[in-house]
């Protein structure tokens, strides 16, 4: 394989988005640095032709917007592998759109592959063992190690072949328009990644809290926020949830006691003990009151709704020898528990990004959802 073009300069931009725009399919991954920043970017762009890798330094450029004309053409299909995370930083990072999407995952799932990992179908199909020690990699360091280079070439250059693989038995099977469609779906209803924000209802366990104990949870959580952000970290490289709990339950009035619990390192007694011990302090002298969580569990109506659909696509899973989310993807179930439908026009028009799974289960699934109104 050889080595990728690094695009980091407007010469090799340029000249990258010459060769892609020529190309009928462009295969695309990414990394970013969820696990070494306050705030996720995406850090690097693999792209491949089936002739060429190209890897792409986003932090040298300030805008994209060609590249992201190319995303947008209906004439070139975009490669991905789980890419629903990819779009979702994609469009969160630079307001990408997408337009014909063929998801090599989605493909396998509908071919009913055992083992959905890209890596796994790369050995099967090619007998390459990609090693995947630099997937927690610091994908925001720079400069870069070769060996890490070489890891993202992979991820983008066996996509096309793999698509090439699948394509024939998809279509032998009938079942193409079916990854196609989805394709269609993760392109137009995949929203972009939401940034990071200060949120007690994300810290495990704090549903069981006490309200006072929850009012204590707010005002350590606010501080690791605030460390976190400082030190450009992720929350967690600070203290763990746990340790807030923790912390929360005990409500310690020495420095001493903090060494006491399970989940607090003497390490982190020596960085943050103070801190946190003023934290303690203050909220002892002003308890905030926290703010209810949002309700975000399903009305008796929706959840029998969605239990018949989900039973209904299993059982046409098993008869048609797939996946039950390769007849129709959970979000879409989803999609359609939330809402009630008088008739089938508003189904049709509900499943609109997805004319063939209506033309192929429309009357089932209409039906399945008339049965939970009796």
């Amino acid at each position: 394989m050889p080595l990728a073009r690094i695009v980091n300069n407007p010469e090799t931009y340029q000249q990258m988005l010459a060769h892609l725009a020529t190309q009928d399919t462009i295969a695309i991954d990414t990394e970013s640095n969820s696990l070494h920043a306050y705030h996720e970017r995406v850090c690097l762009i693999q792209l491949s032709s089936s002739k060429r890798d190209f890897l792409l330094d986003p932090f040298a450029f300030k805008d994209l917007s060609n590249l992201g004309a190319l995303f947008a053409r209906s004439d070139i299909q975009k490669i991905f592998h789980a890419g629903d995370y990819d779009v979702a930083c994609l469009k969160r990072d630079f307001d990408f759109s997408f337009h014909n999407i063929f998801d090599t995952m989605i493909a396998a799932t509908a071919l009913a592959e055992p083992n959905l990992g890209f890596a796994a179908l790369v050995e099967k199909h090619f007998g390459f063992a990609i090693d995947k020690k630099y997937q927690r990699a610091n994908w925001g360091e720079r400069p870069l190690k070769p060996e890490m280079l070489r890891y993202a070439q992979f991820d983008s250059h066996f996509l096309i072949p793999l698509r090439g693989v699948l394509l024939p038995q998809l279509e032998e099977k009938e079942r193409l328009q079916l990854v196609l469609e989805e394709g269609g779906g993760m392109a137009r209803l995949v929203k972009p990644g939401e940034p990071h924000r200060e949120d007690i209802w994300r810290i495990k366990g704090a549903q069981d809290l006490s309200s006072e104990s929850l009012s204590l949870l707010d005002a350590l959580n606010h501080l690791r926020e605030t460390i976190a952000s400082k030190r450009d970290v992720p929350p967690f490289k600070v203290l763990s949830d746990r340790a807030l709990i923790e912390i929360a339950q005990t409500q310690p009035h020495y420095i001493q006691e903090l060494s006491l619990l399970p989940s607090v390192p003497e390490r982190h007694v020596r960085r943050y003990g103070s801190l946190l011990m003023q934290a303690i302090q203050g909220w002892r002298e002003n308890p905030q009151k926290v703010s209810p969580r949002r309700n975000h569990r399903l009305s008796d109506a929706e959840m029998k709704r969605r239990d018949a659909l989900s039973n209904w696509r299993k059982q046409v899973g098993l008869k048609e020898g797939v996946p039950s989310n390769a007849i129709i993807s959970r979000e879409l179930m989803d999609r359609l528990a939330h809402m009630e439908f008088s008739n089938k026009d508003e189904l049709e028009q509900a499943m609109e990004y997805f004319p063939y799974r209506y033309e192929r289960y429309g009357d089932a699934i209409f039906k399945v959802l008339e049965r939970t109104t009796e």
